[in-house]
């Protein structure tokens, strides 16, 4: 059984951002990207998704929470810093490298 449902992984984002999830997956299995990695990055995506809809203090990120094109350097951070909070600091490096792939 594959690790990874995209469909699945996704099914709790905006079309908007699944859209992207979508093309972003197809443009690193193109890369050759295992598996695992592709995973990865793709839930750190999902969760800084997740974290805008419902944990963000920022009036802005329910805009952010519905279009990745307006998260901002500031969303990022704080769902960094919120990483860190309720996750371990390798956990939370782990995220911002995948982020940092889906932003590039």
């Amino acid at each position: 059984m594959p690790l990874l449902d995209l469909d699945q992984l996704t099914a709790d984002v905006s079309h908007i951002w699944a859209g992207f999830l979508r093309d972003w997956d197809r443009s690193l299995r193109s890369a050759n990207y295992p598996e695992t990695t592709r995973y990865n990055y793709l839930l750190a995506a999902v969760q800084l998704a997740r974290y805008l809809a419902e944990h963000s203090p920022d009036p802005d990120a329910d805009a952010a929470a519905e279009d990745p094109t307006e998260v901002t350097k500031a969303h990022v951070e704080s769902f960094q810093a919120w990483m860190i909070e309720t996750r371990s600091a390798s956990t939370a490096l782990n995220k911002h490298k995948g982020l940092q792939q889906f932003f590039k």
